[in-house]
């Protein structure tokens, strides 16, 4: 159908119109910011000696153990690696995250190092439905960088309890902590400051459950 020559021009000119419009659209987009590059953390491997110092003198025990995932709040069950440089303020350093939420990271390293110091028959995780005579359950209420006096220290704390899987009896509970200083003020360093103190934290964990736990199967 033809249109008339009013029209025509009319539709003309629209177009026209909108194509200025279209192209700012299109510059807008190519505008926007890029996404932030991000680093991913491990925490670094444990200290040898930290392993050897509390490696059992005794033979292993015959359980099995099942360390669990600890709890953590919003805050601590996140990858981001948290700062905490008021009383009442939370952050987490930039363009920095660990490689895993906090709880596992832990979880795994537990599991590691219980089973390098060889203090249970076995150990396990509780990601599967494997059966287990005790159970590590806990948790893990600080896992963040502080500051005192100025200087950054990194702070892990964690509450533990010993568990009967079968007769849900509680064996023993206890709060550990461990905090090192930050030898600086880079996510690098920091990184290695919370490795410390989680070596610290699982060599006490390893000789307090090595003293509550049955030392037979029949003691249960």
């Amino acid at each position: 159908m033809r249109h008339s020559p009013a029209l025509a021009r009319y539709i003309a000119k629209m177009l026209k119109a909108c194509v200025p419009a279209a192209l700012l659209a299109l510059s807008g987009c190519a505008m926007l910011p890029a996404s932030e590059t991000l680093t991913f953390y491990r925490l670094p491997d444990a200290v040898d000696a930290t392993a050897d110092a509390a490696a059992p003198r005794s033979p292993r025990l015959p359980a099995v153990l099942r360390v669990a995932t600890p709890y953590g709040n919003r805050a601590v069950d996140s990858t981001r690696i948290l700062v905490v440089p008021e009383a009442d303020r939370v952050s987490a350093y930039k363009g920095a995250r660990w490689s895993d939420t906090a709880p596992v990271l832990l979880r795994d390293r537990l599991i590691q190092s219980f089973r390098d110091a060889g203090v249970f028959r076995s150990v396990v995780a509780d990601s599967g439905n494997l059966g287990a005579d005790l159970e590590l359950s806990s948790d893990l209420s600080q896992f963040h960088v502080i500051y005192r006096s100025g200087s950054p220290v990194a702070v892990v704390a964690l509450d533990a309890t010993l568990v009967e899987p079968a007769s849900s009896r509680i064996l023993a509970s206890r709060r550990f902590q461990a905090e090192r200083a930050v030898q600086g003020k880079e996510v690098p360093e920091v990184v290695q400051a919370f490795g410390f103190a989680v070596d610290e934290l699982t060599a006490q964990l390893l000789a307090w459950s090595r003293e509550q736990a049955p030392t037979s199967k029949e003691t249960r």
